[in-house]
């Protein structure tokens, strides 16, 4: 594994192999991970149809069957593997420009920055899943390449974008996403020279996943209303008055139990899949490096 006080050298001078560790992270989390009741929940006209957590889960279960649990789901993992790489890339920068770095404000940074960039993708991924998710009979959507077509067709591709602002404010959240990782790890650790051990990074990425949720929760709910609903409000701030106005100050945190549920397993999952990727590749880098060098020597 990577060593405590390399976590950060070690994610800047491997961008591309973040890229590739960040996608298999992003299936692991997938796959251990349902982050399909929340957008349920959290949704204006969808939530009065659930007593609670449990009872949207079962209905979803018994009407939709297993793979309703995943409507608009593909594509997470590359946004994740966005992220890793743009985080790998963000430290890389700072470290050529920073005299005397300090690890942990650097990944914080690294990571809102991440957040940023990667919101431009996952905007429209995520309109299209809550298109998807928001969508329980009919099924006129099928599928999200043909959600984002249809709605480019009624307002062009300022309509794909729906919701841009709301994401972006909820994507910052890696940078305290990275921070609550760092953080945990270093605290774990017994001496710099220590190596991160799987039950390390397993704790430091459920905790990383719940303090980021945390950290952004209202702005996923506001994004989630304007992009459920494309039409009902005018902005971002627009979104959040309504919200408070007409359901009070709880409706910002409608949907955080199962949130917080499935964030500790699903970002466990990734960042030890992550962890375990970049580790194997690093190590097979090292061998290839290692093999040239002797036959150049001979």
């Amino acid at each position: 594994m990577l060593d405590i006080d390399e976590i950060p050298a070690e994610h800047t001078a491997q961008t591309v192999p973040s890229f590739f560790a960040g996608l298999v992270g992003g299936l692991a989390g997938l796959v251990v991970g349902h982050p399909f009741v929340k957008v349920r929940l959290q949704s204006r006209e969808l939530a009065s149809r659930y007593a609670g957590t449990w009872n949207c889960f079962r209905t979803i279960i018994q009407q939709e069957k297993f793979f309703g649990l995943y409507k608009g789901m593909a594509g997470v993992a590359i946004v994740n593997a966005l992220v890793f790489g743009s985080h790998s890339w963000l430290m890389e920068l700072q470290a050529k420009h920073n005299g005397a770095p300090s690890p942990l404000r650097d990944t914080f940074i690294a990571g809102l920055g991440a957040g940023a960039i990667t919101s431009l993708v996952t905007c429209p991924m995520e309109l299209a899943k809550v298109q998807l998710q928001s969508q329980t009979s009919g099924h006129t959507l099928k599928g999200p390449i043909d959600c984002l077509v249809q709605l480019y067709t009624k307002g062009g591709i300022r309509m794909c974008f729906t919701g841009l602002t709301a994401t972006t404010l909820r994507e910052l959240s890696f940078g305290p996403y990275f921070f609550f990782y760092a953080s945990t790890i270093q605290y774990l650790a017994h001496s710099p020279e220590d190596q991160e051990k799987p039950k390390d990074v397993i704790l430091a990425g459920g905790v990383a996943g719940i303090g980021a949720w945390c950290s952004t929760y209202a702005a996923d709910v506001v994004k989630t209303r304007i992009q459920s609903e494309p039409h009902r409000y005018t902005s971002t701030l627009h979104c959040f008055r309504e919200c408070l106005k007409e359901e009070g100050w709880r409706v910002f945190f409608r949907g955080l139990t199962p949130t917080i549920v499935r964030a500790f397993p699903s970002n466990a999952a990734t960042f030890m899949a992550y962890t375990f990727t970049l580790n194997a590749i690093t190590q097979a880098s090292q061998k290839e490096t290692a093999s040239l060098r002797e036959k150049a020597v001979m």
